[in-house]
């Protein structure tokens, strides 16, 4: 795959949202519960080699899967919610901002260091969610629901990433993924079963925008993304991932004729523009 690897991986993870689009009038909950739940079992089957060492997992470090499953949970719950609420462009830059949780978290409960351009880099991302509430607040009190939800799927995403760190050292990679998407894919399903949501009678567009997002976005384009970090520069892979919320919103323009808000669009730029600045790391020469 080589140079190609990296451009692809991003494509193909910025078509989660508009196939979460695709699948209204679904509830959201029970989208983000078949995403999850198709996406754990093309990880198991392709990592069925590796399912035995999960045996020899640490007891402390079974109860770290289960968290992590359950956060990555509330990622694609809250965050698919999002996009019911408001634009894709808003919702993908807000959810976008998990590097800057992910910062403050490891600093919190790890111990690592924030440097000062990664808190001038926090503070522009900042100005750009003002932006957006700002602009969303004009639009309606429901588009801030959205913007309030995506910006949980950015903590939890983050949480679900320092949970992970240590475990991806000590449990292979697919069938780690497998079982945090598994253990999501149960608590969504079960949340949904006990709001109502029936997981069986969906309209059948549901059903294959669901497997699409589950084999396009996290199948292929995740397996991608840690392909390339093999290859490339993390930081170039960490600067290529913020081309996702520009993918995204032209993904949705064509397919559904949704033209991002001129404040979206600008209050993006500047989130994007502030984890640029802040958390990627300029190559060492």
């Amino acid at each position: 795959m080589g140079r190609w690897a990296l451009p692809l991986a991003i494509l193909a993870v910025s078509t989660g949202a508009p196939f979460a689009r695709w699948a209204a009038p679904a509830p959201s909950i029970a989208i983000a519960a078949l995403r999850v739940s198709m996406a754990a079992l093309l990880l198991f089957a392709a990592g069925w080699r590796e399912i035995g060492e999960l045996r020899r997992v640490a007891p402390r470090d079974r109860g770290l899967i289960v968290l992590s499953g359950v956060l990555l949970g509330v990622h694609f719950g809250s965050w698919i919610a999002s996009l019911s609420f408001t634009s894709t462009a808003a919702s993908v830059a807000l959810v976008c901002t998990n590097p800057i949780f992910a910062a403050l978290f490891g600093r919190i409960f790890l111990g690592d260091r924030v440097a000062r351009r990664e808190v001038i880099g926090i503070a522009i991302a900042g100005a750009g969610c003002a932006v957006l509430a700002g602009g969303d607040w004009s639009a309606g009190g429901d588009a801030l629901i959205g913007d309030g939800l995506a910006l949980v799927g950015a903590a939890s995403a983050a949480a679900y990433l320092v949970v992970g760190r240590k475990l991806r050292t000590s449990v292979p990679l697919l069938p780690y993924l497998g079982c945090v998407n598994a253990i999501a894919g149960l608590g969504l399903a079960a949340t949904a079963i006990a709001l109502g949501a029936d997981l069986t009678t969906l309209p059948a567009h549901s059903y294959l925008a669901c497997a699409g997002s589950a084999l396009v976005a996290s199948f292929v384009g995740h397996s991608l993304l840690n392909a390339a970090v093999r290859t490339t520069p993390t930081h170039l892979v960490a600067l290529a991932v913020l081309g996702e919320p520009l993918a995204s919103s032209l993904i949705t323009w064509v397919a559904f004729g949704e033209q991002p808000p001129l404040y979206a669009a600008a209050g993006g730029a500047i989130i994007v523009g502030g984890i640029a600045i802040g958390f990627v790391r300029r190559a060492r020469t």
